[in-house]
């Protein structure tokens, strides 16, 4: 039978078991929560730190970020999959569009100004 909390304390205190006994099971579910509090925002900052490890980490590979372009260069400043020397690429058919220019290296328009490839919209 489950003891109420204006019950007699099993004890044999006298005392209501709210005021003697009903406590201490109170502070130990408390306690719990305390340290499930605890334990989640622990694997929330791991887990945070990871994703920030793996954005900021530079990769073992070779690669290195071109904020030029906007993408994943070779070490040596290439394009990703080919080889240090460039291959010619020729531009296609027609007149250049204003304000760009062709880039042989990378296959595509650049900025005449910026030499910066157009952003995808």
């Amino acid at each position: 039978m489950k003891v109420g909390r204006n019950d007699a304390c099993p004890c044999g205190s006298g005392k209501k078991y709210k005021q003697c006994h009903g406590n201490a099971a109170a502070a130990q579910k408390a306690d719990w929560s305390k340290i499930g509090i605890y334990v989640v925002g622990a694997l929330l900052a791991i887990g945070l730190g990871g994703f920030v490890w793996g954005v900021v980490d530079v990769p073992e590979d070779g690669r290195v970020w071109s904020a030029e372009h906007g993408h994943w260069h070779n070490a040596d400043g290439t394009e990703l999959g080919r080889v240090a020397t460039p291959t010619y690429v020729p531009p296609p058919p027609g007149p250049a569009p204003e304000g760009q220019v062709w880039s042989t290296e990378h296959g595509h328009w650049h900025d005449a100004v910026t030499g910066q490839a157009p952003t995808a919209e």
